[in-house]
């Protein structure tokens, strides 16, 4: 009380909310920095990489995947996304299941777009390619477009 506080605007781009928080309780509540070079390589490695060995019943499949997502962890819900994306294209994914993959990808979604700079729909289709074609190529090559 008395003190002179700091805030910083976030703005939320998908629904045009604006939130001001004390600099100083950031890390408090949970908020972090857009992902960078480094963590935009990580993402992509999970994204491209091999599909983890999967349980087959889908309610303990599900149950995984909800903890995973819970934890906020953007290569937490990278794997869960790419696991997911790879089982809907083999044509087998719960209602669940498909509830799940909308709201891992939406974060997931937000965080490439800001990190590369592109809107939510290239990012959607630059994360599609590296989980179905398990490789970072369309990442790598968005980077070569972008040098030009």
């Amino acid at each position: 009380r008395g003190e002179q506080v700091e805030y910083a605007e976030l703005e939320v781009v998908s629904s045009k909310l604006s939130i001001s928080l004390p600099v100083g309780k950031a890390e408090e509540i949970g908020i972090r920095d857009v992902a960078g070079l480094h963590e935009l390589d990580r993402l992509a490695e999970v994204l491209s990489g091999p599909t983890v060995s999967e349980e087959p019943q889908w309610s303990r499949r599900y149950k995984a995947n909800r903890a995973s997502i819970a934890t906020g962890d953007p290569l937490q819900l990278a794997a869960v996304v790419r696991d997911l994306i790879r089982r809907r294209e083999r044509g087998s994914l719960s209602l669940g299941e498909k509830d799940l993959l909308k709201e891992a990808s939406a974060p997931l979604l937000a965080e490439i777009a800001l990190a590369i700079d592109v809107t939510e729909d290239d990012a959607r289709d630059v994360m599609h390619a590296m989980i179905m074609d398990e490789s970072r190529d369309a990442l790598d090559a968005l980077d070569r477009a972008e040098a030009v």
